[in-house]
This record gives structure tokens, sequence and C-alpha cells, in this order.
């Protein structure tokens, strides 16, 4: 168990003292015995046998000294290591190296505070060269050092940094969790010397929130940095240039939100046509009603996706799950991908082994994550193509897949495609959407505890699959949140404040 830094001293005094008591008693006794010996085998004189034993006492004892002096130092010159490491001195003195005893002993404690206070009041952190202060002081971007275990040693005036309930610097960044300072930190650290990272749009605030900024960020990272900096970040303030597209995002949910309603009575009617002339209409003018009931649908359908996006950039998209059957699920929505799927010439192939273990799922969520899934198969796949959907056990997942044997994609924009309205140039030209699918479709998959993935090989079609845990799996977890998604979303604690967790 670790020790805080407040209990420290009183941990060393009373360590030190039994230690050199119990040594110093040892050498005292071992001497003694020795000279007993000596006496009782050998017919010395007492004298000479004492004086000896004095002479060899007093080597033990000096040699002792000189051992314990060095090993009960150690802590003064941790400390004062640290202490010039944040000093002026920081250039030419490298951070003092720490041991797991130290955590336990509550050393990494007391050095730990001495960055804490150093890293409070960034005009501590001095360089030596008064130019380069005044240049650092006065940079329009933000720039923020940081050493190995993501402690900030610096910041200047205009980087989006706050201090938390401890005292210490914390950065205000809302990173995506599957894109995150820290994943890039933890594969750097593992597998790199040197590496640059480049993220757009990073916020320092949640929409809606007064005094929001949003950011471009470059990372520099360089392992074992001589000056303890290892990690290098420049925010630049981006918000004049990203606003605009932020209050139009706000505008498009506002609308979508209007918009639902007409489409809900449009959608209502044509089901009391197709019910209600199905059998006096001729085959051409059934084909029309099935066509506007599919792009109602589809309309419909984009109308839920700009509202879900909206919801999900307020950190809002959070579900309550329950055990389900995926081919419950997939069933109930076969009528209408079948008529989707026939309206365009397209043929579907469910593989849904009825055996599958459950699993935990908002089911309106995960339909629309697997209708949107199959209408973008349907629409970029060939006439009288076929689409697969297959679902498989993969460890504690179940994944499901949606293959299209359609016009693929180049492998480079596979990173793109779950960003927020992208849209290759290709399929733009080919095929018409908002490019919001697939972005609401990676919300929903995270908010459920999966992934989703993409493969894609141009002029051989696209394979999209996601992961959905097992129920059995987070169970627990489920029945002490009632049934909220909450705690099984992948967090990150740590000194970036993200979207699922603050640093406290």
């Amino acid at each position: 168990m670790a020790i805080k830094a407040s209990g420290y001293f009183k941990y060393y005094q009373s360590a030190t003292t039994a230690v050199l008591l119990l040594l110093q008693l040892t050498v005292i006794l071992s001497i003694g015995i020795l000279v007993f010996f000596v006496l009782r085998i050998y017919d010395y004189p007492v004298f000479n046998v004492l004086a000896v034993g004095l002479f060899v006492l007093i080597i033990f004892e000096s040699m002792l000294t000189i051992l314990m002096v060095n090993v009960y130092s150690r802590p003064l010159k941790t400390l004062s290591q640290a202490i010039a490491y944040v000093s002026k001195d920081a250039l030419q003195t490298l951070p003092p190296t720490l041991s797991t005893n130290d955590s336990r002993s509550g050393l990494k404690a007391l050095v730990d505070t001495v960055y804490g206070l150093a890293a409070s009041n960034p005009a501590s952190l001095k360089t030596t060269n008064p130019i380069t202060e005044a240049i650092l002081g006065n940079l329009p971007c933000g720039v923020i050092a940081l050493e190995a275990d993501g402690q900030i040693l610096f910041a200047n005036a205009v980087s989006p940094v706050s201090k938390n309930s401890s005292g210490k610097l914390q950065a205000e960044l809302l990173f995506e969790q599957s894109n995150s300072l820290e994943s890039w930190l933890n594969d750097c650290q593992a597998n790199k010397v040197h590496d640059l990272k480049i993220w757009h749009r990073i916020a320092d605030r949640i929409p809606g929130q007064d005094g929001r900024r949003i950011f471009d960020i470059v990372g520099s990272y360089t392992k074992n940095s001589p000056n303890g900096i290892e990690t290098l970040l420049v925010t630049i303030d981006r918000t004049e240039e990203y606003s605009p597209e932020e209050d139009s995002m706000d505008f498009i949910a506002l609308a979508a939100h209007e918009l639902r309603g007409p489409i809900t009575i449009i959608r209502g009617y044509l089901d009391i046509l197709d019910q209600e002339l199905r059998n006096t209409l001729q085959a051409n003018q059934r084909q029309i009603i099935d066509r506007l009931q599919v792009s109602a649908e589809r309309l419909s359908g984009y109308v839920n996706n700009v509202l879900n996006v909206s919801r999900y950039d307020r950190n809002h998209l959070r579900l309550h799950l329950h055990e389900e059957r995926l081919v419950d699920i997939i069933k109930n929505l076969v009528p209408d991908l079948a008529l989707r799927a026939r309206t365009q010439n397209r043929r579907l192939k469910f593989f849904i082994p009825d055996d599958l273990p459950t699993i935990a799922a908002d089911s309106s969520s995960l339909s629309e994550v697997i209708i949107n899934l199959i209408d973008n198969a349907i629409k970029y796949s060939k006439k009288d193509g076929e689409v697969d959907i297959t679902a498989t056990v993969k460890d504690s997942f179940v994944e499901i897949t949606v293959q299209d044997f359609g016009i693929g994609m180049p492998e480079s924009v596979v990173s793109n495609l779950f960003t927020k309205f992208y849209r290759s140039h290709r399929s733009r030209q080919q095929v018409s959407g908002t490019g919001l699918g697939l972005y609401i479709c990676k919300a929903i998959a995270e908010s459920h505890g999966g992934k989703i993935w993409a493969r894609t090989k141009e002029g051989a079609g696209s394979t999209f699959g996601f992961t959905i845990p097992i129920y059995t799996t987070i169970a627990d977890k489920l029945t002490k949140d009632n049934n909220s998604n909450e705690q099984i979303i992948e967090k990150s604690d740590g000194w970036i404040k993200n979207h699922a967790m603050y640093r406290r």
C-alpha cells in the first residue's frame, strides 16, 4: 500500500531508526560473541582480546556509518534532483529515477508534489534563455509540455489548460476515444522513438457551453528526452473557422426535428394507400407505391441520423441495454430490408445462426446500425448484386458483418469513413447521401461497448463489421447501473479530459 506524501517523514524516521538499531545490535553482539569464544578457546590476555575486539568494532561501525549515510541520504538526493529539475537547472539536470519501493514508501508522492507545485505555477518553469521565455509567453498558439507520465511541466498563457481539484494542471481537450492523445502516447511509448501527430477539430468543451474553443493540435513525441519533456503539444485556435460549421449542425438538427412530423404523416398515408389500393393497382403502379415507401423510409432514416449525430456530439448518446437475441432483431427488419433490396434489384442473404448467445443491446439503436450498413451495401453494390449479412462469435462479442460486391473504395479513404459528413469523391458522384450514416453507426456501436470497422477494395466491394458484447459478459455491470451503458463505454483515466471522464 502506497504511503501519502504527508506520512513519508514518519515512515522514513521509524524505518531508519529500526534498521540502524538492528544493525548496531547485530554488529555489537557478533563481535561480543566472537570475543567470548576467543577467550574461552585461547589463552590470550583479556585486555589484548578486548582491544582487538574494540578495534574491529570501530572498523565495522565506520563502514556501517558510511554505508548508512549513502543509503539514507538517497531521499534527500532524490528531492534535490527533483527540485533542480524543475528550476533553472532543468536543462542540465535529469529527473530522478524512482523505484517501486519509492511508490510504497511515499517518496514518489513527495517528488510528484514538487512537480505538481512547479506545474501549477508555469512562471516557475524558467528556461535559461530569456528570449525563449519571451517567445513562449507571446506565441499566439498554445504550447503544452508533458513529461513521460503525462504530468504537465509547462503551459503558456493561451494553452487550453486548467487546474484540477488537487491544484495540478490538466489539458481541457475533448479527444475522441478512438483517436485520443492517450492512445497515441501509449503507442509511441511502446513502439516508437520519435513521432508526429496532428488532430483536427478538437474542442475544449461540449457544444452549447459558453467560451467553447476548437483547436487543431500538433503533437511531437521524443522518447527519453534529456530535458524530461517527452511530449510537446501545440494548439492552434481555429474557433472562428470551425464555428460556422458547428452552428450549421445546430440548424440542421433543428430542421431535421421539424421535418420528422411531416415525414411521419407522409409515411402513414403511403401505408394507408398501400393497404387500401394494392389489390386494385397495376404492377407498375404498385412499384411506384413501393418506391415512394422506400424513399420515405430513407428520408426518415436521414432525419433520425441527423438528430442522433446532434445528440452524440453533445455526449448524450446514453442507452439502456437489455438482453436481446440478434436473430429476433434482424427478423423484425427483414421485410423492410427485403423491400429496399427488391426495389433496387439486389439480393440479401442472411447467415445468422439461431443459437448465437444473447447480446446486450438497445434494439432500436442496433436496428439503425444494421439498416444503415445494409442500405449502404445495397446502394453501392451492382445491379442484380448480392449482399451477405453474417454473424459470428468473436471472443466476448458477437460480430455482425455486411459484405457487398460492388464498386468498393480506395483503401486510402477507409480511415475517414466514420468521420461526420465525410463522403469520398467517387461516392458523391455515384450515390446520394449525407455522410452521416457511418458516423452515427460508429457512435451507436461504441455506445454499446463495441467497435466498428471496414475493409474495402476498389472494384471488388466492401465489408463493414461491428461488434456487440455478449450479454453474460457485462450483465453484472448493467444490473448495478439500471441497464445503463455508462459503465461499459470505453473510458480513459488520466491527465487529458475526454468525452467519457474528467480528471479529478
